[in-house]
């Protein structure tokens, strides 16, 4: 990302884009930029990538349900998914999470107790602790802690206003720091308040009040100076639907990073708070904090990032792509109709989780229901 720069407008926002060779040349109705898409060809001199079915028994055998919203840590060895198979206790109105040791193919559970549905897992980077929701009667944030066995439900001492229920957004890389959110049903009121927990001292921040409105995902950095978020959702439609800022709570200073670029998403915050990704005008944009500079980096849509940003998973009619934002080199890792959440992708882009429906990824797949696979890009 240290490549030459070239400055462009869009709607009185200045941007800067990168004209780096790799990625300054975007072909009309591509998902990828130029040298990407002709990377993507070139693999000459790498391993070939291998895809694996995740969501397995411990012993490898297929499961007799569907399974989603896989989730890998940073160092590739645990992961986390959300199945409804009866062969593992759980059933298409009884979700389980379940976590896998990637290395021996052990595998457990989170268990709140009868009734609870599951979703959206994050790990940490050592895969110690899970950020996850569940839903009883109300959805609720949690943060389980891998080598202790507890679960703990995330909520501050005394929200302003009426609150029954709340999401996972993110974790920091090293697991010391949640951001969730709190609210209530009334319309667009079900993340009316967005929190970061720090796990040593168990204290809650505020860092988005109401009158900001609705948050549509968040990121913190590892030692919480920074925190970025997005208000209202994404569309792909005409209308300003949502917008990304960049916070330090220690001053509560405060910047807009999609000004003049209309609908952006937030895709993540680095682990060092350095820059912060999003997605605006059908592309991916990287703003470096210490420059105040915003350069498009990439076409498509990203879903997931590494903590340093270097390498991004994106979506597009074909499938997934990752991408090294560093080399230009893209390469494919699922299917046209494959899914990734924000915690997909593994450090250095070594290995990419996904869900698919898809029976041809991997030998005897016949249970005819959606898995969840991980592919070794390298």
């Amino acid at each position: 990302m240290d490549a030459p720069v070239s400055t462009a407008r869009h709607g009185g926002g200045r941007v800067r884009t990168l004209a780096a060779a790799a990625l300054a040349l975007a072909l009309s109705g591509a998902s990828l930029t130029a040298a990407t898409a002709t990377a993507h060809a070139d693999t000459t001199g790498t391993r070939a990538p291998r895809t694996d079915r995740l969501s397995t028994a411990a012993d490898g055998a297929q499961l007799d349900g569907a399974s989603t919203d896989g989730a890998i840590s940073g160092d590739g060895r645990h992961a986390a998914f959300v199945t409804r198979a009866p062969a593992l206790g759980c059933d298409t109105y009884l979700h389980c999470l379940k976590l896998k040791d990637l290395r021996t193919g052990a595998l457990t559970g989170i268990d709140l107790g009868s009734g609870h549905l599951y979703g959206n897992p994050l790990l940490s980077d050592d895969g110690g602790r899970v950020a996850f929701t569940a839903n009883k009667r109300f959805a609720m944030p949690h943060l389980h802690d891998r080598v202790t066995g507890a679960t703990t439900r995330l909520w501050p001492a005394d929200p302003p206003g009426r609150n029954e229920l709340g999401a996972v957004h993110a974790i920091s890389p090293d697991g010391t720091r949640v951001a969730y959110t709190v609210g209530n049903r009334n319309g667009n009121q079900n993340a009316r308040l967005l929190y970061v927990r720090d796990t040593a001292t168990g204290t809650d921040e505020l860092i988005s009040a109401p009158e900001e409105g609705d948050k549509g995902g968040a990121s913190v950095a590892d030692d919480g100076t920074r925190v970025a978020y997005q208000i209202g959702g994404y569309g792909e439609g005409p209308d300003d639907s949502g917008d990304v800022f960049l916070k330090e709570p220690a001053t509560g200073a405060r910047v807009q990073l999609d000004t003049g670029l209309g609908t952006a998403e937030l895709v993540r915050l680095t682990g060092d708070g350095r820059r912060v990704l999003f997605n605006a005008g059908g592309g991916l944009y990287v703003h470096t904090v210490r420059t105040g500079a915003t350069a498009r980096v990439a076409d498509g849509r990203a879903r997931s990032a590494t903590a340093d940003g270097r390498h991004v998973v994106l979506s597009a009619a074909d499938g997934l792509r990752l991408l090294d934002l560093r080399t230009g080199r893209g390469t494919d890792v699922g299917p046209a109709d494959a899914r990734a959440g924000h915690g997909a992708v593994t450090a250095k882009g070594r290995a990419v989780v996904f869900s698919s429906g898809a029976t041809d990824l991997v030998p005897g797949d016949t249970n005819g229901v959606p898995d969840v696979f991980v592919q070794h890009a390298r």
